[in-house]
């Protein structure tokens, strides 16, 4: 790397500076008689620019932040009261704006209740008050008919012959010989024990899957 005799900072072939050669004068880059930063074309600065006023984020007359239509703040709104889990999402089946949710975890009657309070509001077992709903689960549970079936709580309980939403019970599906309930053990309602969607019986401390069902909010 020796510095040959006479050498000048600068005088590199590959960078030679010209005779008369200026900053900014580059062919690339050469600064034009009269420029003003900001007056590129392709960011030219009109008269009257105000900022916020473009045309892909314009501010309303009025605007309020925190009014923004896609995150509206309740009436005496407080921070950290916001609902933790989000109702207007369905990760099951959506029907009538209601979403129903099938869990295949096998759980007691008990321990399938908590799982519905957990994914939202209001949320429970499911309730079916029509044929055209069960037949809506069934598919939901066996994924059209791909998946085989497996016995599934519904949200109904035999002691009170009731469903636990409150809902008025008008349907049933049962399966002959049911409802069983010639015993003193707490009874829930279950389908596809034997691998039909017919109801039957179980004592609700045994271990099905689940459907849940709560109202979407927009």
């Amino acid at each position: 790397m020796a510095i040959k005799e006479g050498y000048r900072q600068g005088t590199e072939r590959f960078m030679a500076i010209k005779d008369g050669y200026r900053q900014g004068t580059e062919r690339f880059m050469a600064i034009k008689d009269g420029y003003k930063q900001g007056t590129e074309r392709f960011m030219a600065i009109k008269d009257g620019y105000r900022q916020g006023t473009e045309r892909f984020l314009p501010i309303h007359d009025g605007f309020q932040q925190g009014t923004e239509s896609f995150r509206p703040f309740q009436y005496r709104f407080k921070q950290g009261t916001e609902p933790e889990r989000n109702t207007g999402f369905c990760k099951g089946g959506a029907i009538n704006g209601i979403c129903y949710v099938f869990n295949p975890t096998l759980m007691t009657f008990y321990d399938a209740q908590n799982v519905c309070k957990n994914l939202a509001p209001n949320a429970k077992i499911v309730s079916i008050n029509s044929s055209n709903l069960h037949k809506r689960l069934v598919s939901l549970v066996t994924e059209g008919g791909k998946k085989k079936p497996m016995a599934t709580w519904l949200g109904g309980t035999i002691k009170k012959a009731s469903w636990e939403d409150g809902s008025e019970w008008r349907y049933s599906r049962w399966m002959p010989g049911y409802p069983n309930i010639h015993t003193d053990k707490p009874l829930c309602v279950e389908m596809f024990r034997k691998g039909v969607s017919s109801w039957t019986t179980a004592d609700c401390h045994q271990m099905r899957a689940s459907i849940c069902s709560y109202p979407m909010t927009a």
